[in-house]
């Protein structure tokens, strides 16, 4: 084979390389990410136990609203407004590449959207003045909060395990822009998949 063609199939194979790359990162970043549950604040819901992953789609980058009860990814830095450039680090491809663990990522369950008042009472998690049916919570509540009527352009969120978990109740309603994605799918471990 000719210098000029084994140059030329090298180049080929290097163009194809670099749009798998481009395609895998504009994927992770717009489209479909995966996470890895490393904590204890959503059991039982997600076990942190044998590195179960998340597969988890991100709608809000094109306008969709959350709904009560999704299992969303939000960027815990509220006190900051998030950017695209902040969208594009945060994706696993990325993260992996600059060697980066997202601990600002957390996974929680929406409890409140804009306008609802959400409140605590006699150990049971109160919206627009009806307990909540929790069947996914570990247990019951230790510890009140304040009541709290969630801004327009905010969501309030909590961990199912509400006396292990950081949520709204200690960093306030995250601000929409704030949700990284929404989760609709466990694919590990394989005996425990499960659609959301």
């Amino acid at each position: 084979m000719s210098d000029n063609k084994t140059a030329a199939v090298a180049l080929s194979w290097l163009k194809q390389i670099l749009l798998v790359i481009a395609a895998t990162i504009f994927i992770s970043v717009l489209v479909i990410q995966t996470y890895d549950i490393n904590d204890v604040s959503m059991q039982p819901t997600f076990d942190p136990h044998g590195n179960r992953v998340l597969v988890f789609l991100t709608p809000y980058v094109f306008g969709a609203t959350p709904d009560h009860g999704d299992i969303i990814i939000i960027d815990s830095r509220v006190d900051r407004e998030r950017t695209f450039i902040d969208r594009f680090k945060d994706s696993p491809v990325i993260s992996i590449i600059r060697r980066e663990v997202n601990e600002h990522l957390w996974v929680k369950r929406v409890i409140g959207l804009p306008g609802d008042r959400v409140e605590y009472n006699n150990g049971r998690v109160y919206r627009n003045g009806e307990a909540l049916e929790e069947e996914y919570v570990k247990n019951e509540m230790g510890e009140g909060f304040a009541p709290i009527v969630v801004p327009e352009g905010y969501v309030y969120v909590m961990g199912d395990n509400r006396n292990r978990s950081s949520d709204s109740r200690q960093i306030g309603p995250i601000p929409v822009s704030n949700i990284q994605g929404r989760v609709f799918l466990r694919f590990l471990p394989l005996n425990k998949i499960t659609t959301y």
